[in-house]
């Protein structure tokens, strides 16, 4: 009697499933959650064999070598990717290769004109070869698309001295210390006016860096020189 009565409602459930739900439903809802599964699977092998994510991977890791291989391999594949040729000039700057590093960040700037980072390596590239005019151009260029890093604005001093620009070197110092307002920027600003002859401006200078470190001894000598 109670399998005789198992059986009677188990063919009920199954009268029930079949007349109300609708069968391409659940047809559609499997296809749609296996469909789904195929794309964030095909995602994930595109993302794992793009050489752009892998050379930037080795990059991180400081396999230079390896990772210039896949960056050569991404501009092969799509030879407008300056991202590609930004990396590649960056390996080429690390590994002291100038000339290299100029013609990839060249393109880099070219195809991304508002690369902040590129102009700045691309400029560190050319204050390297001793092209001093060419480097001021590029880092000008870097600080006008992002003046929010102290670095660079030292890099540009550092090339306006090269070509014996002191007052502009000055006013790219200063504003390397308005960022960043430490010893060493302050310092620099000082040798700087001190190169200049300009003995009001040095000695406001060496005093702002005893401010800030008041046991400095080079400061120290600096400023009893300025006062004999």
């Amino acid at each position: 009697m109670k399998e005789a009565l198992l059986i009677s409602f188990a063919a009920i459930v199954i009268y029930y499933v079949l007349t109300k739900v609708q069968p391409h439903g659940l047809i559609f809802k499997l296809a749609k959650e296996d469909k789904s599964k195929e794309i964030k699977s095909e995602n994930e092998d595109d993302k794992k064999n793009d050489p752009l994510t892998e050379g930037q991977e080795l990059y991180n890791r400081g396999e230079l070598r390896q990772s210039e291989i896949k960056f050569l391999e991404a501009i092969k594949q799509d030879s407008k990717s300056a991202e590609a040729y930004h990396f590649l000039g960056i390996i080429y700057l690390r590994q002291k290769m100038y000339k290299g590093a100029i013609e990839a960040l060249e393109q880099a700037v070219k195809l991304n004109p508002l690369d902040d980072t590129s102009f700045n390596n691309l400029g560190l590239s050319y204050l390297n070869l001793e092209k001093y005019e060419d480097a001021v151009n590029n880092l000008e260029k870097s600080v006008s698309l992002n003046d929010k890093i102290a670095h660079r604005y030292l890099n540009l001093a550092l090339a306006y001295q090269k070509c014996s620009n002191l007052e502009k070197a000055a006013v790219a110092l200063e504003s390397a210390i308005k960022i960043h307002p430490n010893t060493e920027n302050k310092s620099l600003l000082a040798k700087n006016y001190l190169e200049m002859g300009d003995k009001k401006l040095s000695r406001k200078a060496i005093e702002s860096v005893l401010v800030t470190d008041p046991d400095n001894s080079w400061a120290k000598r600096q400023l009893s020189s300025l006062d004999n």
